[in-house]
């Protein structure tokens, strides 16, 4: 029997000190994967205090599931009252947030550790 294709996102529990919680996501994400990374994303939202991060260093491929579940995280954390950011997004997906007219939305920075530096500065996203 093969093995299971590996978790698409994986969530690191919230520091204390900063209240973080980190998504990770992992190689493709599509349509069969909608209900693990909304599960995953209201698992985060859920367990942090201040911020969701969403670390996209080791995404390989995602389609509009994808954007369909960062608008629906973005809106469960600001009811939350958390912040939002993404660390390291591929150019693929940069380029579906342009095409679809939601970039300004997802604030973005070019590595999880400066993802996590905006966010504990208390600076703009």
């Amino acid at each position: 029997m093969p093995d299971p294709a590996p978790a698409p996102v994986t969530l690191d529990r919230p520091d204390p000190p900063g209240g973080i919680a980190v998504c990770r996501l992992t190689g493709e994400i599509d349509l069969d994967d909608h209900r693990a990374v909304a599960e995953a994303f209201a698992r985060a939202t859920a367990l942090a205090t201040t911020a969701v991060v969403v670390d996209c260093e080791g995404l390989a491929f995602c389609d509009s599931t994808l954007l369909n579940a960062l608008l629906g995280l973005r809106r469960e954390a600001a009811a939350s009252g958390l912040r939002l950011v993404l660390a390291a997004p591929t150019g693929q997906l940069l380029r579906l947030l342009e095409i679809s007219g939601v970039a300004g939305l997802l604030p973005a920075h070019p590595t999880l550790g400066r993802a996590l530096e905006s966010l504990r500065d208390g600076g703009p996203a």
